[in-house]
């Protein structure tokens, strides 16, 4: 590689992307002159690559896998206009492409640079239809280069960031109305046609991670039902590659594991319980127990079930079933006697207990994960959480595990 504007004399890192997010060094090289060589025994695994001057400063290409020598030079102070390739026609096709797009972006911004100036309302629709034209333009040379290159690399880059194409005309309901949900379905259900999940070098691309925030950000219902709906759909897309099946079960168990959204539990334990534990052959002996534990712990507290038995201990260390005491409605606050947020939600606590009380008959629990006697019984009489039904786990049996993971939820 010749770039002018690398850093001379220092190491530079050859890298490839790993989703959206990170990207993984795989080789360095000194920069001698301008000049940088990388070279391995094995050819580099297809992907969308870069040479790393620092986190901020990096330049991409493509690797499609069977070049396995080719150079390139270019400037940084623009490099994609001045970068050439040799021996690597799939970036050609690629950095033709980009410097296409750099072309149109501009006249886009020129023309609606134009729009906000215009104050005429029938030069501002001679404007709008000239960007309308210079997106169909775009979009034709998009399609063209796919059609052209069928079985490259950046063909399939390229294809990868396009959005489905909306049907103008929409179908009709029996009653004869127009069916207005079709259009988001239709994409919805489209939404991944044009990412091609066989294909193994897509993993080292930003592309399917984008593609899979974007679907479960914009397009699922967030709810654990739909999201899981969802998630089996996508997966099952995904299964015609094991590597791209594995990092796209990462990302959505990796999103719903921990997310601070009440109610959402249970997406995670049918990831567990119907990909991990029933696909993950990749997974070694300790993992697959890692997993067979968060299900054991996590499945009866899912979101919708009944709360499982649970027996504690009041002050005099009564034995007090949950669940025990009458009420249209049960509420159990689990809590540690060391935590601030629990300190300072105490007293709000009481006083909706009070309040609701008097409307409605309730049962509140108020439920120590702590197993210290003496801050328990502080807590209480500091914060006056005497007329609540006060319990704890007094003689440290079989709720270990419970209060583990309810106060993994509280910290």
């Amino acid at each position: 590689m010749d770039i002018k504007g690398a850093p001379e004399n220092r190491y530079v890192h050859l890298a490839h992307y790993y989703g959206g997010s990170q990207y993984i060094k795989i080789d360095s090289a000194q920069v001698q002159n301008g000049r940088m060589v990388f070279q391995g025994a094995e050819p580099l695994k297809g992907g969308m690559y870069m040479v790393v001057f620092s986190p901020s400063r990096y330049y991409d290409f493509v690797v499609n896998g069977q070049e396995n020598f080719f150079s390139i030079s270019a400037d940084t102070t623009d490099f994609v206009r001045t970068v050439r390739f040799t021996g690597s026609p799939e970036n050609e096709i690629l950095f033709d492409y980009r410097r296409y797009i750099i072309q149109q972006t501009q006249k886009a911004q020129q023309l609606n640079k134009q729009l906000s100036q215009i104050t005429d309302s029938g030069q501002q629709a001679q404007v709008r239809n000239q960007l309308n034209l210079l997106q169909k333009e775009v979009k034709g040379m998009s399609d063209q280069l796919i059609q052209k290159y069928p079985l490259s690399f950046s063909a399939k880059i390229i294809k990868a960031n396009q959005d489905p194409e909306i049907p103008t005309v929409l179908p009709k309901l029996p009653d004869g109305r127009v069916d207005s949900t079709y259009l988001i379905q239709f994409y919805k259900n489209h939404f991944f046609d044009h990412l091609d999940f066989a294909d193994p070098r897509m993993i080292r691309t930003p592309f399917i991670q984008g593609r899979v925030d974007r679907f479960f950000k914009d397009l699922v219902y967030q709810v654990a039902d739909s999201i899981i709906l969802d998630a089996d759909r996508v997966l099952q897309k995904a299964k015609v590659d094991l590597e791209i099946y594995r990092y796209v079960l990462y990302l959505i168990s990796n999103k719903y594991e921990n997310i601070d959204v009440v109610g959402l539990d249970g997406v995670f334990v049918h990831l567990a319980e119907n990909h991990y534990l029933k696909n993950g052959t990749w997974l070694d002996d300790k993992q697959r127990k890692r997993f067979e534990d968060r299900v054991k712990v996590l499945k009866p507290l899912v979101t919708g079930k009944v709360f499982p038995d649970l027996t504690l201990y009041d002050a005099e260390v009564r034995p007090v079933k949950i669940g025990s005491h009458s009420g249209a409605y049960k509420f159990l606050v689990f809590y540690s006697p060391d935590c601030s947020h629990c300190k300072e939600s105490a007293p709000k606590i009481v006083k909706f207990y009070q309040e609701y009380s008097k409307k409605k008959k309730i049962a509140l629990y108020m439920i120590s994960t702590d197993f210290d006697a003496g801050k328990w019984a502080s807590f209480i009489k500091t914060y006056q959480t005497g007329s609540l039904i006060n319990l704890w786990d007094a003689k440290l049996q079989k709720n270990i595990e419970l209060f583990k993971n309810i106060m993994t939820f509280c910290a």
